[in-house]
């Protein structure tokens, strides 16, 4: 008795950080967006986490925290990088990136959402864009507006792109484009859970299976 008692418990607290890690309002405000760290790749906005540095060419779709994944839908990492006619070099940034080329995207999805992000992006064009989708959320960025206007394709410009979404929780992040290439890397973002939290979370759902294998047993010997 005192065991589901204290597996309810904890199953009433994983639930309680996993409602408050994922509740926000939502919001039709277009993505805020601002530039910072010029030729700097590693510095994040504060209050950010780093989600992906793209750094395993052998793993491209690995990232580095949990409630999050990559598909890669043409794009490439570490193929090519600075390649005439295909990638721009991604300035002062010695670590393989992501590379979209023309025709290609690539989706982030996160199971909690995020509040706000960024990425290091260099080479801006036109043709690259950006695709944010969450809860009544639906915002598409062009090459122009991820960079304010600054689309002079110089491959010795690098800056981390800061975008704030105004409330609400984006839960997919697609990036494409129409012509060659659209080069970033060491994605960020803020509203993700501490540790603490999933800790709490993970605790909580094996609590949940191991009452519910309890229950089912009892019911078998019953």
């Amino acid at each position: 008795m005192h065991t589901n008692t204290a597996l309810r418990a904890l199953a009433a607290t994983a639930a309680l950080a996993l409602s408050v890690a994922i509740a926000a309002p939502a919001s039709a405000a277009t993505p805020v967006v601002s530039l910072s760290s010029f030729g700097d790749p590693a510095t994040l906005p504060g209050g950010q986490q780093l989600i992906a540095n793209f750094n395993d060419a052998g793993n491209p779709t690995g990232v580095l925290l949990p409630g999050f994944s990559l598909t890669l839908n043409g794009s490439t990492v570490g193929f090519n990088e600075g390649g005439s006619g295909y990638s721009g070099t991604l300035f002062n940034d010695p670590t393989h990136y992501l590379t979209v080329p023309g025709g290609a995207s690539t989706t982030l999805t996160s199971v909690n959402g995020l509040t706000s992000m960024s990425i290091y992006m260099g080479s801006p064009d036109t043709y690259n864009y950006i695709h944010f989708v969450g809860a009544g959320y639906d915002h598409t960025l062009s090459g122009t507006d991820l960079v304010l206007g600054d689309t002079n394709q110089s491959w010795n410009w690098g800056k981390r792109v800061n975008f704030d979404f105004g409330g609400a929780r984006v839960t997919s992040v697609t990036f494409s484009s129409t012509g060659n290439s659209f080069e970033l890397d060491n994605v960020a973002g803020g509203g993700v859970p501490e540790p603490a939290t999933w800790g709490l979370m993970i605790m909580g759902f094996g609590g949940m299976g191991a009452l519910f294998r309890r229950r089912r047993a009892a019911a078998t010997f019953a």
